[in-house]
């Protein structure tokens, strides 16, 4: 489908049907830039899309690091940060933050500590630490620890275990949560447990996603499939934590900082480059229609010697028998916004004022 990639970016087109029954030809880019300590960026050596979604390990015991470029729209922007806290020195509680032009989400992590029973139950202090991995295993979920049928917490299926009041035995202790809110009481008791925090992706069956996934139920097998359910909603595709999903989607000379996340958690920062794909989709009768592609995804990745930052861009029409190619080019960012180049909405192509 995607019949030239003039672009320098990793590129792919697909359909998918709607769940009205139209199909949506959606051509999808992502990039791979390398940030100096200064902030510059260049384009990695090799671009890649990412055709499915990959794990640390097991799906369900890990927490997913990239997720698939194969999702054919996104009503928002995703942010995700894969990496450690870290500080200058030892500390029982240490912090990170991102933030995105004016967006600014923090984050804490405490060192080990553990949940132990007397007359209720309380957590120890937390050891010092100078670096603890941004991890949802770290975080609050889990199983729930004693449960007889297993059962997990569905926010947040891998994360330190759940302390139950009738089925956690008493006796013994447990790892508790060291991935936190930046506002959490770090000695806090089970009854005053937050949402799970982490600024890594969600895996679709995470509840935050599932809740977005549309009933399947016998009517819909009747009636419905293989089409999505009427009830679909496509904030199912927004893979990052809530906290992270920016509305309004990101844009080129934007600005992105950290704190947090380098070696002796030193402030970090650069500007989001000046790379602005649009398609052409052709028609038989001669029709061409030029999309501007929202760039939907910022995902920073502190865990190699540099830091990296994949950016992933998106848009659809609806097809019809005429339609026979896409193609991608890119200009710069301004003279876009100059030619007022249509986007993709959730209901199909929308003018840009």
């Amino acid at each position: 489908m995607l019949a030239d990639n003039n672009t320098p970016l990793a590129a792919v087109a697909f359909d998918q049907l709607r769940p009205d029954g139209t199909r949506m030809v959606v051509v999808v880019a992502r990039c791979r830039i390398e940030l100096d300590d200064a902030g510059n960026a260049r384009y990695a050596p090799s671009q890649e899309l990412v055709l499915s979604d990959q794990f640390e390990g097991d799906p369900q015991k890990a927490p997913l690091i990239r997720p698939s470029d194969l999702v054919p729209y996104r009503p928002a922007a995703d942010v995700t940060v894969r990496g450690s806290l870290r500080s200058e020195r030892p500390l029982p509680v240490i912090s990170a933050s991102i933030a995105v032009a004016d967006q600014v989400r923090s984050v804490s992590a405490t060192g080990p500590r553990r949940w132990f029973y007397d007359r209720t139950w309380r957590m120890t202090e937390p050891e010092a630490i100078a670096e603890v991995p941004l991890s949802y295993a770290l975080a609050f979920g889990g199983r729930v620890i004693g449960h007889p049928d297993g059962a997990v917490d569905p926010r947040n299926p891998i994360g330190t275990g759940t302390i139950h009041p009738d089925f956690t035995p008493k006796s013994l202790d447990f790892a508790a949560p060291q991935i936190v809110a930046a506002r959490d009481d770090p000695s806090g008791l089970p009854a005053r447990l937050s949402d799970p925090k982490g600024f890594g992706p969600i895996p679709p069956w995470w509840q935050d996603r599932q809740q977005h996934a549309g009933t399947y139920d016998e009517a819909w097998k009747q009636s419905q499939h293989p089409r999505l359910p009427l009830n679909f909603d496509y904030r199912f595709y927004q893979c990052a934590h809530p906290d992270l999903i920016m509305p309004g989607y990101l844009k080129p000379g934007m600005t992105v900082r950290t704190r947090g996340f380098r070696p002796g958690g030193a402030a970090f920062e650069f500007t989001i480059p000046d790379i602005a794909p649009f398609a052409r989709y052709s028609f038989t009768d001669g029709r061409e229609v030029e999309v501007r592609l929202h760039l939907d995804g910022l995902h920073l990745d502190f865990t190699g010697s540099r830091p990296t930052c994949d950016l992933t861009w998106r848009a659809w029409i609806e097809s019809c028998p005429a339609l026979y190619r896409a193609d991608l080019d890119m200009a710069p960012w301004y003279t876009l916004l100059e030619r007022r180049l249509p986007v993709s909405g959730p209901e199909g192509l929308r003018e840009v004022p």
